[in-house]
């Protein structure tokens, strides 16, 4: 019974069950690539789901997170699931792209984050520097002064 009720609540979008929250995206999935699930070959209803929901947080992952938010482990982590969706037979090329995309996109991001510290740490030095030259030039001035008294 607990098994039917938890059925009723959810819908099917081409031959997947899903929570009413993911029907929007599934639907945008299969306008935009409608043969995402031709060569999907898993009878099992709920394993179907479970590979469903895998490209649903694939997408959530990739084009719904800033890129400060996906670490490297979580681009590994999504790089498997990709894996395994492909080899369950979901056809996910442009899933494969957009991950491509955005591992670049970050590296790209911390190299230039990495490059802005290192001149922010060179302009504190520096600062650092002219600091002491001006403190060291006020001491002298002063000992002058004290002196010509």
């Amino acid at each position: 019974m607990g098994n039917q009720l938890q059925r009723q609540r959810k819908i099917t979008v081409h031959g997947f069950i899903l929570e009413p929250s993911q029907v929007n995206l599934a639907n945008w999935i299969f306008q935009k690539y409608p043969e995402i699930a031709v060569n999907v070959k898993l009878q099992d209803d709920e394993l179907r789901t479970r590979y469903m929901n895998l490209v649903l947080g694939i997408i959530k992952s990739l084009y719904h997170k800033p890129l400060r938010d996906l670490t490297n482990d979580k681009l590994i982590k999504v790089s498997k699931e990709l894996s395994d969706v492909t080899q369950a037979g979901f056809k996910v090329d442009w899933l494969a792209s957009k991950l491509k995309k955005v591992s670049l996109e970050k590296k790209t991001s911390e190299d230039r984050i990495r490059k802005l510290r290192q001149e922010v740490q060179k302009l504190k030095l520096t600062i650092s520097e002219k600091k002491k030259k001006k403190k060291k030039a006020s001491e002298d001035m002063i000992r002058e002064l004290k002196q010509e008294v």
